[in-house]
């Protein structure tokens, strides 16, 4: 009997003032703390109405934001006031615990870039910046956008040295032979002039297309296929806007292009014997043609789109 008083006695004293109930009915249930309508898991009805007393449920660390910051709006899954991540407002998206600009798709021209300018850094996750930010990992340099938001950044320093194009004398079908330096800078086909030159041999064949294709930063693994030679276009931007990229590159502890000191190689093709490089010595605005087999001061820095 004893036992059966003590358990009883334990049972009422986890309901709020449940014992005070039973002995004053004339006090309603929200007051005896019977506050929710319905019943949400785990919660005790009001033995003499309809109010439900619904204990509040322990939240875990994973809990730990208001949802109080610019741009944020909050979350689905609340605990006291707290939520495991926030609803972010257009434009914006939840990545490491608050809300960012949602930044381009690395290897694809979202038209992103129009948030961006030459000479800024594109990061790792897509977004570019004047400066080097704490929270984020530069991946390259931005040295282009078309009229159409596409944008390419190019390596802060070259990936390969002392590297042919390809074999003097073979010439790519399928590849545009540009023999002229006013038509080679109208030629912005990133992605198509190295899928060409990949589909016609391999790394032996034409080893700075490889080079480019198989690059990837430790930063942005993921992007592995998706770097690729510049056109001579791009390298005639990266000429005309020189200074600003070379203030950028010296931002990131890169090797600067000064006193024609690299000579990049393009994806675009002069003719059978010659490809266009970027060349600041004896070039036409920053680009001129040489022999595919030359390897002397013959660099790769390749290009991502975003």
């Amino acid at each position: 009997m004893k036992l059966k008083s003590l358990l009883l006695g334990t049972s009422l004293s986890l309901i709020p003032n449940l014992t005070y109930a039973q002995c004053s009915p004339a006090q309603s249930c929200a007051e005896l703390g019977y506050k929710e309508t319905a019943n949400k898991g785990g919660c005790l009805k009001c033995p003499f109405g309809n109010g439900w007393y619904c204990p509040q449920k322990k939240c875990d660390a994973s809990y730990q934001y208001t949802c109080t910051g610019t741009n944020e709006q909050p979350g689905t899954d609340n605990c006291g006031g707290k939520y495991k991540s926030c609803t972010c407002a257009s434009g914006y998206e939840w990545k490491d615990g608050k809300c960012q600009i949602k930044g381009a798709i690395l290897g694809q021209c979202t038209g992103y870039a129009k948030n961006c300018a030459i000479g800024q850094i594109l990061n790792s996750d897509g977004t570019c910046t004047t400066n080097k930010e704490s929270d984020k990992t530069p991946i390259g340099v931005i040295v282009y956008i078309g009229s159409d938001n596409c944008g390419y950044a190019m390596t802060a320093s070259p990936i390969a040295t002392g590297i042919a194009w390809g074999n003097y004398g073979t010439d790519i079908s399928s590849l545009p032979n540009y023999t002229s330096w006013s038509s080679a800078i109208k030629d912005f086909d990133v992605s198509g002039n190295t899928t060409k030159i990949i589909q016609a041999g391999s790394s032996n064949n034409y080893p700075a297309a490889y080079v480019a294709l198989n690059y990837a930063p430790s930063a942005a693994p993921t992007s592995k296929g998706k770097w690729m030679l510049p056109t001579a276009g791009i390298l005639n931007s990266l000429y005309t806007n020189l200074n600003a990229i070379n203030n950028t590159i010296s931002k990131l502890g890169g090797t600067q292009l000064t006193n024609d000191n690299e000579h990049i190689w393009s994806s675009s093709e002069y003719d059978l014997s010659s490809a266009w490089i970027f060349c600041t010595g004896n070039g036409r605005n920053g680009v001129n043609y040489s022999r595919k087999s030359d390897t002397v001061e013959r660099y790769v820095r390749p290009v991502i789109a975003f």
